[in-house]
């Protein structure tokens, strides 16, 4: 469809937009998909949210881990912690709102994965994160 540079922290990001529909945009970054929620402002309540196009229900409770195992959530793209919604020893439930970090200038919610308690939170509110940082450490 189009491409795009964006330029976050400094650091420019070419990406592809794929597609639009139903306020959710296929694009490409650094040679992997990802399935972004847009929201114009002013127009809904919806969150943005941004998840791994390829990754289906089923690969995600694959995820969950053992009894008495953790699980690390780490960073989808580089952005800026906005906001921190649980602390340690929370007891959270799947697809709760963990935190609320700006990538790409969205919001996007990043959300429990499964049930279990806040065992470790490894950002705080404004901390900047690349790909793959860790930012919270749930255990079931």
């Amino acid at each position: 469809m189009s491409e795009y540079i964006f330029t976050i922290n400094g650091k420019d990001y070419k990406v592809n937009v794929k597609s639009i529909s139903d306020n959710i945009a296929e694009i490409e970054l650094n040679k992997k998909t990802f399935s972004v929620n847009i929201k114009q402002l002013g127009v809904s309540q919806q969150k943005k949210r941004i998840a791994k196009r390829d990754e289906s229900v089923s690969e995600v409770k694959k995820n969950i881990p053992e009894n008495n195992m953790n699980q690390r959530i780490e960073a989808p793209l580089p952005g800026v912690i906005l906001e921190i919604k649980v602390k340690e020893g929370d007891e959270v439930k799947e697809g709760q709102d963990l935190l609320i970090m700006e990538a790409m200038k969205m919001e996007n919610s990043i959300h429990a994965p499964f049930s279990g308690r806040i065992i470790k939170i490894f950002v705080n509110k404004e901390s900047s994160v690349q790909e793959g940082d860790k930012l919270i450490e749930i255990g079931s």
